[in-house]
């Protein structure tokens, strides 16, 4: 279970990284297809495959809990909080957070808000600390990408 989900922690990485990289992406790679680099591919991918994660680690609930989940996950990746925060890094704290938070409907049917706490928390710090220690956006993006489905676990405790 580990080694698949450290592969669904790589994949979620390549998609956070190339969903922004944008037009320099679709230059370096012009053999890629071209939704592999529009914005869509992190929105959308990094939230199936943290859906992929949850199945993997055994999380049971309602279909409609995966589907809210889904549908919160993806707007918390859509949004980076700009208005909120002036300077870049501060964005990436709340990011992480609110990427936690969509996780919530989770949290409420397995009534265990303190590994949702857990999660929103450290997903929070290590974005937020991860972008403060380094400053190469191909570390940065993949680092965010990497641990949000591996940080599933923490929704076990």
């Amino acid at each position: 279970m580990i080694a698949l989900l450290i592969i669904l922690s790589i994949l979620s990485a390549i998609l956070y990284r190339a969903g922004g990289w944008g037009d320099e992406g679709r230059k370096a790679f012009p053999q890629l297809p071209e939704w592999f680099f529009n914005t869509k591919a992190r929105d959308l991918g990094c939230p199936l495959i943290t859906f992929l994660a949850v199945l993997l680690v055994g999380i049971k609930v309602p279909w409609y809990i995966h589907f809210i989940s889904f549908g919160t996950m993806f707007g918390a990746m859509t949004t980076y909080w700009d208005k909120a925060f002036g300077e870049k890094e501060a964005n990436y704290w709340l990011h992480g957070f609110m990427i936690g938070v969509a996780y919530t409907p989770y949290a409420i049917y397995m009534a265990s808000p303190l590994s949702l706490v857990a999660r929103c928390f450290f997903l929070a710090i290590f974005m937020g600390t991860w972008c403060k220690v380094f400053s190469n956006d191909w570390f940065e993006e993949m680092g965010r990408g990497f641990i949000i489905p591996i940080s599933i676990l923490l929704m076990l405790i």
